[in-house]
């Protein structure tokens, strides 16, 4: 603690008046006792700590002046608006010091401790009660903050409730119009079948008639074609009798025709033989005498050039020496329809082949025995022989069994 003469120098000058200082002084303690009696709640302390301080300032007085308990807050509104700050407080006048005025007494300086202390005091309980009265603000909007979520959860759930309302008002209605539906349907579908019921019992109906009618008709026309074909198989019976009587009668004649012309081949057939004798003969005896008649001996014929020419010689050989004149082109157009040969021949070649046969005249080989130069018209003749498979009878009832033909393109 510093000593009296120590604080004396370095304090500021004190002001020449002190009344208006300690009037304010005691405005300042009767309102804020006031504000103390006023408020609902006591102070949680009983006792307050005493605190002791100084004031270095000549303002003091005007702060503890200012030091004015604010008036009890307003009732919490939902959204308060806060209150504008008050205004700054003006700087103090600078104040000339006066030269250092003569020590105070003891008593003097005392009192000054207890008015500091008193404003010390009255500034500690002026921020408690504020800092209570915020306390109590906070609090106040915290259940105004409580009741407005209380107030929406209410709504809400009022809201969800009307609307789970609605939502069940809603699918009953749905299922009450399905069910309406359902049996519309249901009342539509019978009468939708007993409708096609009786329409099936109608065309049923008009089937049997259709059917019975179609069967007596049936049974009518059954009746009518028996009997057409009882008539018809009497009328058929009469023309199968004619028919077999002409049949016979035709037989008949036939085979008469036929022995007739029998014995009329066996006459011309010994006439043609007679005059192939003769010409043979004719032959050996223009060719000196040469040659054997008998069948052992080999033969040989005119060569002619054309197609259809042949020669024959062998044992097979008739024993007139062989075949008829008229044989060769007989074989020649029995051949020719079967000879296969697309390309084109320049020329007119001959290709004569050497053909053996059966007795029956089934051929048993063909080779060529004078090729006509062109290979390909060769083998045409050839596969023409053996697709021919047979030789016709010559005018003596026999086929040569060994028989040179000749073949051209062109003929």
């Amino acid at each position: 603690m510093p000593n009296q003469q120590d604080r004396d120098q370095f304090a500021p000058p004190r002001p020449k008046g002190r009344a208006r200082a300690w009037s304010l002084a005691l405005a300042a303690h009767g309102l804020l006792i006031a504000a103390l009696v006023w408020t609902v709640r006591p102070p949680k302390e009983a006792e307050e700590a005493m605190v002791e301080a100084e004031v270095w300032s000549s303002s003091a007085p005007a702060a503890a002046a200012a030091l004015t308990p604010p008036p009890p807050p307003p009732e919490p509104t939902p959204e308060p608006t806060p209150e504008p700050p008050p205004p700054p407080s003006p700087p103090p006048e600078p104040v000339v010091a006066p030269p250092p005025p003569p020590a105070p007494a003891p008593h003097a300086k005392a009192h000054d401790d207890d008015h500091e202390a008193d404003v010390a005091l009255a500034k500690k309980k002026k921020q408690e009660q504020e800092k209570k009265e915020k306390a109590e603000q906070e609090a106040r909007e915290q259940r105004e903050k409580e009741r407005e979520k209380e107030r929406k959860e209410k709504a809400e759930k009022a809201h969800q409730e009307k609307l789970d309302k609605e939502k069940a008002e809603k699918q009953e209605k749905a299922r009450q119009e399905k069910l309406e539906k359902q049996k519309a349907e249901k009342a539509e579908k019978e009468r939708q079948d007993k409708l096609e019921k009786a329409e099936h019992d109608k065309k049923e109906k008009a089937e049997k008639a259709a059917k019975e009618k179609a069967d007596k008709a049936a049974k009518e026309r059954q009746e009518k074609l028996e009997k057409e074909k009882a008539e018809k198989a009497e009328k058929e019976k009469a023309e199968k009798a004619a028919k077999e009587k002409a049949a016979k009668e035709a037989k008949e004649k036939a085979a008469k025709d036929a022995k007739d012309k029998a014995a009329k081949d066996a006459k011309d057939a010994k006439a043609a033989d007679d005059r192939r004798k003769a010409e043979l003969a004719r032959l050996q005896g223009l060719a000196g005498g040469s040659g054997s008649g008998s069948s052992g001996g080999g033969s040989g014929g005119s060569d002619h050039s054309g197609s259809g020419g042949s020669r024959s010689g062998g044992a097979g050989s008739s024993a007139s020496g062989g075949p008829s004149a008229g044989y060769g082109a007989r074989v020649a157009a029995r051949v020719k329809p079967n000879i296969v040969y697309p390309d084109a021949i320049s020329g007119n070649p001959r290709a004569e082949v050497r053909v053996r046969t059966a007795p029956d005249g089934t051929i048993t080989g063909a080779t060529i025995s004078k090729s006509s130069g062109n290979p390909a018209w060769d083998e045409a003749v050839v596969r023409a022989l053996h697709k021919t498979d047979k030789l016709p009878r010559d005018i003596d009832g026999k086929v040569p069994s060994d028989l040179v033909i000749g073949f051209r393109p062109q003929d």
